[in-house]
């Protein structure tokens, strides 16, 4: 498999959601909160990185000719919210190529599943 290069706005992010990761201490699962699932107007952080989330779950979008890239999925719940904040900004959902995902707590992975069907 050939290696990519990652933007380099984007390979900080990267390596910022993994170093945030490694120092996030472990949530019960049956923990939630209102305003994880409250919407928030998307908007474009810097170049071709996105801020796609809820209200208080963050998911990012970074763009690219060959396919998009979606950093977390945030709960199942929230799937319809996410892919119309992708659409608001002018994007896709389809157009999806890789999702990433930060930390394997629910409110990061809820909606994988959904986002892969």
């Amino acid at each position: 498999m050939p290696i990519r290069k990652v933007p380099s706005g984007a390979a900080l992010l990267l390596l910022c959601l993994l170093l945030s990761s490694i120092i996030t201490s472990a949530q019960p699962v049956h923990a939630t909160k209102a305003e994880w699932s409250k919407p928030y107007k998307p908007f474009r952080i810097a170049g071709n990185l996105y801020y796609v989330g809820t209200y208080d779950l963050s998911c990012y979008l970074i763009t690219t000719p060959k396919g998009h890239i979606l950093i977390n999925t945030a709960l199942e719940t929230t799937v319809g919210m996410l892919k119309a904040n992708v659409e608001a900004l002018g994007f896709k959902f389809e157009d999806i190529k890789i999702i990433l995902i930060s930390q394997a707590h629910f409110d990061h992975t809820g909606g994988l599943a959904a986002i892969q069907k």
